[in-house]
């Protein structure tokens, strides 16, 4: 009976984990520019996603920004990575899409490309553009001027590979680093996962509880056949004396 209920503890634990590894941020109704943590001005939130509008029109493409106050106890990349398939990032558009993430807490980021971003932009270019562009602001936590200078750095580039495109581009990017700083709400906060983690929190009690009563009751049905038995041959044993 103790491995019993210390199957089920077990069980319960891990549908609890499952539930948790679910609460990462929701896939918003807008991907462009979302700050969680509160480190960018609107200024330059409005700025990239009027310049993602008219990007995404002619080339199915954005430069995404992501901002967070935790990663959740993993490393920055395997964040990263998580959020890029938990938003379906590797069916976004025509998979041609440039993903950063900041964790404002530990100041650390990590980025990816889409897959056929990739064929145009290899790891050591998208590196390139990270040290040139967005390191240097962001190790003196220029927050804006990090995320301004990155994206027209990489918007140059969709201009040059994508015919008539034309996004007006602003290189005095001082300009878009003044304004509120507000931490963008969790556009749609999905409770599914945790809907999903109770419910089978649920099952698995129900269908344990199940299992131990019927396990009771062949204990009691072999009892008493034992004793029935017992009783028998006590009986006999009285008769044949």
């Amino acid at each position: 009976m103790k491995s019993f209920l210390n199957i089920l503890i077990a069980l319960v634990l891990s549908m609890n984990m499952l539930t948790i590894n679910a609460s990462a941020h929701a896939k918003p109704r807008e991907i462009s520019v979302n700050d969680y943590a509160g480190i960018l001005t609107d200024s330059s939130k409005s700025y990239i996603k009027s310049k993602n509008d008219i990007l995404f029109s002619h080339t199915q493409a954005k430069i995404i920004f992501v901002t967070t106050e935790s990663t959740e106890g993993q490393s920055i990349s395997d964040y990263c990575s998580k959020l890029y398939s938990d938003w379906g990032m590797s069916r976004f558009g025509r998979r041609n899409s440039f993903f950063v993430v900041v964790d404002a807490s530990k100041k650390e980021y990590s980025f990816l490309r889409g897959k056929n971003l990739r064929y145009a932009i290899s790891e050591s270019e998208a590196y390139k553009y990270m040290t040139d562009y967005f390191e240097p602001y962001f190790a003196q936590e220029s927050y804006d001027k990090a995320a301004i200078s990155l994206y027209n750095a990489l918007a140059k580039w969709y201009e040059t590979h994508y015919n008539d495109l034309t996004l007006g581009l602003d290189e005095n990017i001082d300009r878009y680093t003044y304004g509120e700083k507000t931490k963008d709400a969790e556009v749609v906060e999905s409770k599914l996962g945790l809907w999903i983690g109770a419910f089978a929190c649920v099952v698995i009690i129900i269908v344990a509880l199940s299992i131990k009563r019927h396990m009771d009751l062949k204990m009691r049905q072999n009892e008493r056949r034992r004793l029935r038995k017992k009783f028998q041959i006590d009986i006999d044993k009285i008769i044949n004396s």
